[in-house]
């Protein structure tokens, strides 16, 4: 397949702003639901769209080539995580440009152009009559916030759905081997805003005489975090013990740890009980601070004492830990470590829970050796400390696991400023795909 036709054909799709998590962009999101729905269109596909009650169009696309050919399901996200020039991009973020080995936009690699290596390669082996699969296409809008009713829109459609295989490439290769991701963290966001009077104060006149919103959930915080780890033990109860063969073969997967720290600025490590870099993020639970809002950081000082701060935190679970038990715990932790002189309000997202993959069934021996073709390198065996939902939707609702075969480099920069895919393994994913969907067995 020609990386370079690939590019052009997908330089529409990463021009639309889809941006999930603002509903300014809701016509964008549109155009890039009517796009890919006539990109399919024209290529055989019969489509639908469903439309749930808040969220984005999910475009279902099916095209059977023989009865007699097993089908495969592919699920990618149209919708991307907000970017702006502003941020530090080299040109606009949905302008796609190539500069030296790499390609350069928002959604290059999370996800448009990932799920578009499939897309792309399956369209033009219809146009040869190259295809041995038929093939079905679910591309949703709401991975970035959190799909609460794509669960329910699988059953309402699990007829339709029906597949002997799925297949998601939604992450990242460990250097430049490619991979086999079994397994992915569950988890869920939540925010929490403390209110500690009904408008900033003069700190002149009540500065350490009233309490200082910022400085109470500071000492908040302090309750959750111990040590680098999550204070309250009952956040590591049912976790899955990693092996020692686990961890050896973590350790032995990430290569060069030292490049990999430098290319994020990173200049140590905080992993818990000397534990590798792979084997922290993809086995182990963590709660995140994404976000602190409070008080005045604009131009120049305000002499106040903040009425409001707001802290924003991400949970991520692993086997075999119960996410929702897990958020109605912490529900109540908040409930008894905030003062009564406090008033606080508690939002969560919807929670999922972790899921292993059993990749010992002939599929995956078949993605192992079409991989390790494509790349010329071993095809490594990975676990993931990001979720994809959706992934446990399709165990639940149609009982099969996912093929988990990420294709994009691991200093993409994924959710970053000038995230990007390296075009040489770019060149592999495509090889890869094409390998997949034209081979039998």
């Amino acid at each position: 397949m020609d990386y370079k036709n690939y590019t052009k054909q997908l330089e529409p799709l990463i021009s639309f702003k889809s941006i999930s998590t603002d509903p300014a962009y809701k016509s964008e999101i549109i155009k890039a639901v009517k796009w890919i729905e006539k990109y399919l269109n024209d290529s055989g596909f019969t489509t639908e769209l469903w439309q749930g009650e808040i969220s984005n169009p999910v475009v279902f696309g099916t095209i059977e080539v023989d009865p007699a050919f097993e089908t495969v399901l592919v699920y990618g996200h149209y919708d991307v995580q907000p970017a702006n020039i502003s941020d530090g991009w080299e040109k606009d973020p949905f302008e796609l440009f190539e500069k030296g080995d790499r390609l350069i936009a928002r959604g290059v690699v999370d996800n448009k152009g990932q799920f578009f290596i499939h897309m792309y390669t399956v369209c033009e082996l219809i146009k040869t009559k190259r295809l041995k699969y038929n093939v079905k296409f679910l591309i949703e809008g709401n991975e970035e916030t959190s799909n609460t009713e794509l669960a329910s829109q699988l059953q309402k459609n699990k007829d339709k759905l029906t597949a002997d295989y799925i297949m998601v490439s939604d992450g990242e290769l460990i250097g430049t081997n490619p991979v086999i991701e079994y397994s992915l963290r569950g988890g869920f966001n939540c925010k929490i805003t403390y209110t500690t009077a009904k408008n900033n104060l003069h700190s002149g006149l009540y500065g350490g005489a009233v309490p200082n919103s910022a400085q109470e959930l500071s000492a908040f915080l302090n309750k959750v975090f111990t040590s680098g780890k999550v204070a309250f033990d009952w956040f590591y109860k049912d976790v899955d013990e990693i092996s020692q063969q686990q961890q050896e073969q973590n350790t032995k997967a990430v290569e060069n740890l030292e490049s990999i720290l430098d290319n994020i600025g990173v200049k140590k490590l905080t992993t818990e009980s000397e534990l590798d870099l792979l084997s922290q993020v993809g086995l182990r639970p963590t709660i995140q601070i994404t976000g602190f809002k409070a008080g005045y950081t604009e131009e120049g000082y305000a002499n106040i004492v903040p009425a409001q701060a707001e802290v924003r935190l991400n949970f991520r679970t692993v086997m075999f830990q119960n996410t929702e038990e897990i958020k109605n715990k912490f529900a109540d932790f908040v409930k008894q470590n905030t003062p009564a002189y406090i008033k606080y309000e508690l939002e969560f997202t919807n929670a999922y829970n972790p899921i292993k993959i059993d990749t010992s069934s002939q599929i995956f021996s078949k993605v192992r050796t079409v991989l390790e073709t494509a790349f010329g390198k071993p095809a490594l065996s990975k676990p993931v400390g990001g979720g994809i939902p959706v992934v446990n939707d399709f165990k639940s609702v149609l009982g099969k696991d996912t093929l988990l075969v990420s294709l994009g480099n691991d200093d993409c920069n994924m959710h970053g400023v000038n995230e990007n895919f390296n075009i040489k393994l770019l060149e592999k994913g495509l090889t890869f795909s094409e390998n997949f969907f034209t081979k039998k067995d």
